[in-house]
């Protein structure tokens, strides 16, 4: 247990909490940069977001209406991803993964100059965090075309983990299956955004049709004892992001959010950011924010805080 993080947990201290090791596995690195960070860079105030959106469609439109304009070039994003590094760095984040999708590796011109571009970001700002990163496709895509074009971006051994995210229920489960197949082939971690909008159900369906190693949010899964059990059972690990839950309308408050019954019940769950650029809440709040909502104790933080560092290897 770590006395430092339970005292800036107690204390609403937010300066000891910034110096505790911690994790944030899931991380969308275009939006991975604190506000504050690219406006001074961009010499450009921002809006703060609204208390809630609606939906994940609100979210987006409200990003690409106020923040992305400003930042849509490559250099924009490259710029953002820099400030996720710089953030895991105040943050002191020792476990990082981050997911990027193949249309912003062919930007940057490949796989060679995009690897050169992160491993510099990385080597710049968090050379010692520990850094899987992830490739992403989203849930609208033609994964049987997009599978055949994986080898690209994945034989040189530079991804850890696989994810398809962008909205739930849009197609069958078993229509991403070439993804994962593919991502076997390359003893990829397997994930899969599901179960925040969607059923618990749907997150077993996943787990089981995709053989999913770990779930991007699964929040849902709490309405269902049967579904926790089996999550426990085979220890497959929530990856939740409590600001982005209760700001689309996926939770109904931070008090009442279901990683307190999911940790209950033995699902083994990390703490995470998502959005930060558009949620505006990095990791230290976030769990200060549980903590000062009553959610969670402070030694059932510590001890989500240390799950997370724990490493796939």
């Amino acid at each position: 247990m770590n006395n430092l993080f339970l005292e800036g947990l107690k204390e609403g201290n937010r300066e000891k909490l910034l110096q505790v090791p911690k994790s944030d596995l899931h991380n969308h690195s275009t939006k991975g940069c604190r506000r504050a960070w690219l406006e001074e860079r961009l010499n450009r105030r921002f809006p703060a977001p609204p208390e809630t959106f609606a939906g994940l469609i609100g979210m987006q439109e409200w990003f690409r209406a106020t923040i992305k304009p400003f930042s849509n070039t490559t250099e924009g994003m490259v710029m953002r991803w820099e400030g996720a590094f710089a953030e895991a760095k105040r943050n002191n984040i020792q476990r990082l993964s981050m997911n990027f999708g193949a249309p912003e590796i062919d930007e940057l011109g490949g796989m060679e100059a995009f690897k050169t571009v992160i491993q510099g970001l990385r080597r710049a700002w968090c050379p010692d965090t520990v850094f899987e990163p992830e490739i992403t496709y989203v849930s609208c895509c033609d994964a049987a075309e997009a599978a055949e074009k994986m080898d690209t971006y994945l034989a040189c051994g530079f991804f850890k983990s696989l994810d398809v995210c962008g909205g739930e229920d849009v197609q069958p489960m078993d229509a991403f299956l070439p993804l994962y197949r593919k991502a076997e082939q390359y003893h990829l971690v397997k994930r899969m955004h599901v179960g925040e909008s969607g059923t618990a159900e749907d997150v077993q369906r996943a787990v089981e049709t995709l053989g999913l190693d770990e779930v991007h949010h699964g929040i849902h899964a709490a309405d269902s004892e049967k579904v926790m059990q089996f999550l426990a059972d085979h220890r497959i690990q929530l990856n939740i992001c409590p600001s982005s839950n209760v700001m689309l309308g996926y939770a109904e408050s931070y008090q009442n959010h279901p990683i307190k019954v999911l940790y209950e019940n033995g699902v083994p769950v990390t703490i995470n950011t998502d959005d930060l650029l558009i949620f505006d809440s990095s990791i230290e709040n976030e769990y200060l924010r549980l903590y000062q909502a009553g959610a969670l104790r402070a030694d059932q933080l510590d001890d989500i805080r240390r799950q997370g560092l724990k490493t796939n290897d």
